[in-house]
């Protein structure tokens, strides 16, 4: 037995170390330019949207697999992410990365507690707690040019683009105290 284990371990020795491959580099201004060409095409027929309302997952470490599966099991959505796309933090993915989730079906998204507020509302969020920090700039950016595709494309006025606190009358705080909504208003052509 001792034989053994002393053969296992020299085999092991000679193996090369393993290395932790890294993710493959994104450029996340190509990747998404292309995604914000595709907006009109996401696969399923255009929903007529009217709104659209921007979220915080108030966790550092999220991913959409992440928020899929645990949409799918929370809330019993084959669907899974109840939101139609997420901007990244740079902690698992680069930040100011903008991915399709629920976009690609055409499909509502549970993510208001009044939906009569916000009717067919687009869904956007932003992974990180900004009740706890500033937004980066990379994800502000990346807010601002995805919702101004999304109004050019889906014809949504500024006075319909809002945040889950303004559209729920307060019930939440997401997307966080330090959310910049006054700028980002701005930015996006919309006022405060």
């Amino acid at each position: 037995m001792r034989r053994r284990s002393l053969l296992a371990a020299a085999c092991t020795a000679l193996l090369p170390a393993r290395t932790h491959a890294r993710p493959p580099e994104i450029d996340v201004a190509a990747s998404n330019a292309e995604l914000f060409a595709r907006l009109r095409a996401p696969g399923a027929p255009l929903r007529d949207w009217q709104w659209i309302v921007v979220h915080h997952t108030a966790a550092e470490w999220a991913t959409l697999e992440g928020i899929d599966r645990y949409h799918r099991k929370r809330f019993g959505d084959p669907l899974g992410a109840e939101y139609h796309f997420v901007i990244h933090n740079g902690k698992k993915r680069p930040a100011g990365l903008v991915e399709a989730a629920r976009w690609r079906y055409q499909e509502l998204a549970t993510h208001l507690f009044k939906p009569e507020n916000a009717p067919a509302s687009i869904a956007i969020c932003l992974i990180g707690n900004f009740e706890e920090r500033p937004l980066p700039a990379p994800m502000l950016g990346a807010l601002v040019d995805l919702t101004a595709a999304l109004m050019r494309e889906c014809s949504i006025p500024g006075e319909r683009v809002s945040t889950h606190r303004v559209v729920d009358d307060k019930l939440t705080q997401c997307p966080g105290k330090h959310f910049p909504r006054a700028e980002y208003l701005r930015r996006i052509g919309a006022g405060t």
